[in-house]
């Protein structure tokens, strides 16, 4: 069964749902429309009302299906926490949910359906972030007053030839 096919026999699901629309567009112009994933896909629910794909992923197959589809180098741990950044919420790598939107396969945050927190908005999550202390810690140099997160630059992994530059 070819993509189009298989997109007719789920109509409620929406490419154009707005929720994380922008961070597909970035992941479409990485990576390009991809052939399905070789798993089934349930409907999941959006807070908009929109449905997505959602591929049932068994467990043992979680890590290389991350690995699969993880955009950029240095790869978490499954282990490893994160944070998303559309729902201020802490989780494990290995609770993502691997999404099939218009054409793209992608891995989104475990709460997706709530704001459409897509790999794009995880940072690593710091030791403290399961407190939220708003005590004023004072100036200093390693801190940012203005509450602004800044993250560490995320290398985007190469879904093309590349030519060498010296």
């Amino acid at each position: 069964m070819n993509d189009n096919q298989n997109e007719k026999q789920t109509p409620d699901i929406n490419p154009e749902n707005p929720l994380g629309r922008d961070e597909r567009r970035i992941l479409m112009a990485m990576c390009g429309p991809q052939p399905r994933l070789g798993y089934p896909t349930r409907p999941l629910r959006m807070a908009n009302g929109c449905a997505v794909e959602e591929y049932v992923i068994p467990d043992g197959e979680r890590e290389g299906v991350f690995e699969q589809l993880y955009p950029f180098i240095d790869r978490p741990s499954l282990d490893d926490k994160m944070l998303d950044l559309h729902t201020d919420s802490v989780f494990k790598v290995r609770d993502f949910l691997a999404i099939r939107e218009g054409g793209l396969n992608f891995i989104a945050a475990p709460r997706y359906a709530e704001a459409g927190g897509t790999v794009l908005d995880w940072i690593p999550a710091a030791a403290d972030d399961a407190s939220d202390d708003d005590t004023d810690h004072g100036d200093s140099d390693n801190e940012d007053d203005d509450g602004i997160i800044v993250a560490d630059l995320k290398v985007f992994r190469s879904t093309q030839v590349s030519n060498s530059h010296a």
